[in-house]
């Protein structure tokens, strides 16, 4: 996420699962806004045209420029509906708003300089206008605060500064009346920030607790096919090689001993499996899985014989057993894109494919298993 030089508040550190319900729930506004900035931005420029002197084309550009605008940022944001959406494409498209709301914002607090006409009326409406246009940059709070905080700020200062300019009480009694609603509006958006924020620090520990395995506390099988599935199309789109690895236990104990065993191969597994990007999860009862993305045939099929024989060397302990011997199956493969654009979010078979790989990677456990255990046997997954 580096890469992604979004300023919110804690946005982007949230599991992507969270990002993405509060992007829907952005986009729930989307006609909403489009129709507020279209229809406020109308009524004005008939308003100003009403009361000459003033360029129709100056108004006519202001207004076709808020209207495409707004059009864009309903456009973009019903783009955030779309299931199964990439982390990269999902923080792309999140800037992509951000930047068009701001402008489009930014545009209204324009109007303040370009549009400004000298009579009070006028201006009592002008201002009454833009208020309500800084209303609109509220749902931006579900996003981040100091952005709702900007265009808020980029809507009300400029007509404020030509309001205080002027050495008219009338028109000074306005502009501080766009300062205080700013400064009331900047305090007022903060706790429900906070409250948002809260809110979504609560669905993250929910998420984490979902996606945890209780008794070896990696994560579990519900976490890894989520993940397994974005890393597949990732690899998909960049060309570059998937494996798994699956490891069985393979002495039988009892229940408590079993548990014992299990949480005895975890920890290992927790501290061999340290590259950013890759994966250790319990499978099931007796198995685990390691993702590995960026990983050829031969570098799967070395890891996969390290984590065996370190295993073995180790002589890690639980319950009767004096040592824990595992097999392993490994599998490896380059994805395939179903199309060219590798997007996949909307192919209903972008599923079935990373299948192949995982039912791969348990045959070839099932092989180590039936030839005696304690070994690796590896197959090539085809696509």
């Amino acid at each position: 996420m580096g890469k992604h030089k979004l300023s919110t508040d804690n946005f982007l550190v949230l599991p992507t699962a969270v990002m993405h319900e509060q992007l829907v729930c952005l986009a729930g506004y989307g006609a909403v806004l489009f129709w507020l900035h279209t229809l406020a931005a109308l009524f004005l420029c008939l308003l100003i045209w009403a009361h000459p002197p003033f360029s129709v084309g100056l108004l006519m550009a202001w207004l076709l420029s808020i209207t495409l605008l707004a059009a864009s940022c309903w456009w973009v944001s019903s783009h955030f509906q779309i299931d199964k959406i990439p982390e990269d494409s999902l923080l792309t498209r999140t800037q992509r708003y951000v930047l068009l709301s701001t402008l489009l914002h930014a545009l209204w607090g324009a109007s303040g300089i370009l549009l400004f006409v000298n009579q009070i009326e006028v201006l009592a409406v002008h201002s009454a206008l833009l208020l309500l246009v800084s209303l609109g940059a509220l749902p931006m709070l579900l996003l981040s605060w100091p952005i709702a905080s900007v265009q808020i700020t980029a809507v009300l200062l400029p007509m404020a500064l030509m309001l205080l300019w002027p050495n008219e009480a009338i028109f000074r009694l306005l502009g501080l009346v766009l300062v205080a609603a700013a400064i009331v509006g900047l305090l007022a958006t903060r706790p429900l920030a906070q409250l948002m924020h809260n809110f979504q620090l609560a669905q993250r520990k929910l998420l984490e607790q979902m996606n945890t395995d209780s008794l070896t506390q990696l994560a579990n099988r519900r976490q890894f096919e989520q993940l397994f599935k974005l890393e597949w199309r990732r690899s998909a789109r960049t060309r570059e090689p998937l494996a798994l690895l699956m490891l069985g236990i393979d002495q039988a104990t009892d229940t408590d001993a079993s548990e014992q065993c299990l949480i005895a191969l975890a920890s290992y597994l927790k501290s061999a499996v340290q590259r950013a990007g890759d994966l250790v999860a319990r499978y099931d009862d007796q198995r685990f899985i390691v993702l590995l993305p960026t990983t050829n045939t031969q570098e799967a099929a070395q890891l996969a014989e390290k984590f065996r024989s370190e295993i073995e060397r180790k002589q890690l302990t639980c319950a009767q057993l004096t040592g824990l011997k595992v097999s392993i199956g490994a599998a490896s493969c380059q994805p395939q894109a179903t199309r060219e654009q590798a997007n996949l979010e909307t192919d209903p078979l972008d599923v079935a494919y990373p299948a192949i790989l995982l039912k791969a990677s348990e045959r070839a456990l099932q092989q180590a298993q039936y030839h005696g255990g304690n070994q690796v046997v590896f197959e090539q997954a085809s696509v």
